[in-house]
């Protein structure tokens, strides 16, 4: 599959990525339901050939915009996260990392895009099953960094558990950032969240 290529390798070209933001727009403003790639074509100022060339159906621009998204500002996280060996530095860089990605977002006016995709997520079946997959990686990668880093906890079966309560924040965060919250509030309310992560370090 053309779309599923670029997204997991990284090279979706830019008049791609301009035809993802301007289906989050079509989304919003027309439902996904009632929205049609003839939609999309128009909004995005592309040929319907274009298009057909590399999605077959609506559904695959979705699956295919969601994972461009999600991989895209998942992967800074992910960066950062690897560059630190201990792990209260590690998640600092995450939630820092994620801060920054978030607050240019807004700022670009793509604020709310994955949160769109997210929820289409939730009347789509094969959209589900993709967000799923994704989730489900990003959360094994957060745990494997805290097995990896189990010496330096108290207790290290609180391992899930404090991943779970570090993808939470990120989710709080993620919130908050898209009600306008100022950035470096969040910066402060992240600085809070590891003082959690600390206490539990030996």
């Amino acid at each position: 599959m053309k779309s599923r290529d670029m997204t997991e390798n990284h090279m979706t070209s830019p008049e791609l990525e301009a035809i993802f933001d301007k289906c989050v727009q079509v989304f919003l403003l027309r439902g996904y339901e009632t929205s049609t790639l003839d939609d999309i074509t128009k909004a995005s100022g592309v040929t319907r050939e274009f298009l057909d060339q590399h999605f077959s159906s609506k559904q695959e621009l979705t699956s295919a915009a969601l994972r461009w998204y999600y991989i895209k500002y998942s992967r800074q996280m992910r960066t950062e996260m690897a560059m630190h060996s201990d792990l209260y530095a590690a998640m600092e860089a995450v939630l820092f990392a994620f801060i920054s990605i978030s607050c240019d977002q807004v700022q670009a006016e793509k604020g709310l895009f994955v949160r769109t995709f997210i929820d289409i997520s939730y009347v789509d079946k094969g959209l589900k099953k993709e967000f799923e997959a994704l989730q489900d990686d990003w959360e094994t990668q957060i745990i494997d960094k805290f097995t990896q880093c189990q010496s330096e906890l108290k207790d290290p079966t609180e391992i899930d558990v404090l991943a779970h309560y570090f993808l939470t924040v990120i989710e709080g965060l993620y919130e908050l950032i898209k009600y306008g919250t100022p950035c470096e509030m969040m910066r402060k309310v992240a600085l809070i969240s590891l003082e959690v992560l600390a206490a539990h370090m030996k």
